[in-house]
């Protein structure tokens, strides 16, 4: 087989000279010298160990096999055209695959991947739901680009993002004596049993309640399930007990229940995670449009 350095200048060369008919026109084209092209063109020759052109006074033309072989250059120049143009979008952020880990509920992050997914349209984004510790532990693996999760705090974070505090809400059923009051305190519901999520944000719920429930004196009677949040809702309609929730409930939230706001300081710090060595574009295009939509609080 031929030994074909990878200087490309000698294809670009026979393929301006087939396109011009002649090593002067198409050096003109170049904006090289004819001894250049024509050199050029003879090595190629040389390298692929056939003569590509026919040369004669009236100027050149392709041999039967010059025919083949520049075919094949023209495809294998298109594909290099549309490698470069999309590693170039790549590396601008246009193109590419984003992982993103959340543990808190996505609709409260709505806004920003609508505005990205708008404005990032060929990058392709996979959302994958887990605990606050889950997620901050695939982000050190490597095998999400950010989380989204409750905190920014986790040992070894070189960077995170707080982005703002979202207050507690507690659902209770309908019938409920406290449904009807405008707000509610831990110390309310300290006799109540509370049922959580096993994903998501339940974990954290679960730490919140016993720490501040421990100042009172009181052990919160707290039991997991592995259900989504629609279910864990329709629980509480059925009478399984009480549980939390953060921004919007889902449109699927049952009539039969109560949404009370929790008083102090019963809320959620949301925030942003991610390996500072990751070289993903697409991660820098979507950290810079956090920062772009004011809703960082602050940053570290």
């Amino acid at each position: 087989m031929p030994d074909i350095p990878l200087d490309f200048r000698l294809f670009q060369y026979a393929l301006a000279s087939a396109e011009h008919g002649s090593f002067r026109r198409a050096a003109a084209a170049l904006n090289v010298q004819q001894s250049t092209v024509s050199r050029g063109v003879r090595s190629l020759e040389h390298r692929v160990g056939a003569e590509i052109f026919e040369r004669g006074h009236a100027g050149i033309r392709p041999t039967p096999a010059g025919d083949r072989f520049l075919e094949e250059a023209v495809l294998g120049f298109d594909h290099l055209r549309r490698a470069m143009q999309r590693i170039g979008a790549l590396q601008r952020g246009e193109h590419g695959e984003l992982t993103v880990a959340v543990s808190v509920p996505f609709v409260l992050l709505r806004e920003l991947f609508e505005r990205f997914r708008k404005e990032a349209k060929g990058i392709s984004v996979e959302i994958v739901e887990n605990t606050s510790t889950a997620s901050w532990a695939l982000v050190q693996q490597r095998m999400v680009d950010v989380a989204f999760l409750a905190g920014t705090c986790g040992r070894g974070a070189p960077r995170s993002l707080h982005l703002r505090s979202e207050r507690m809400t507690a659902v209770l059923p309908k019938s409920h004596p406290l449904a009807a009051a405008p707000r509610l305190s831990l110390e309310d519901l300290r006799r109540e049993r509370f049922i959580l999520c096993a994903g998501g944000l339940g974990p954290d719920f679960e730490e919140h309640l016993l720490r501040r429930m421990a100042r009172l004196g009181v052990e919160p009677r707290v039991q997991l399930h592995r259900v989504g949040q629609c279910n864990l809702i329709n629980m509480v309609a059925m009478g399984f007990g009480v549980t939390l929730v953060v921004g919007p409930p889902p449109r699927a939230a049952t009539d039969e229940i109560a949404l009370v706001p929790l008083a102090g300081r019963n809320v959620v710090s949301l925030g942003a995670a991610w390996m500072e060595s990751n070289p993903n574009p697409a991660l820098k295009r979507l950290l810079d449009l956090v920062q772009e939509s004011g809703e960082v609080a602050g940053a570290k």
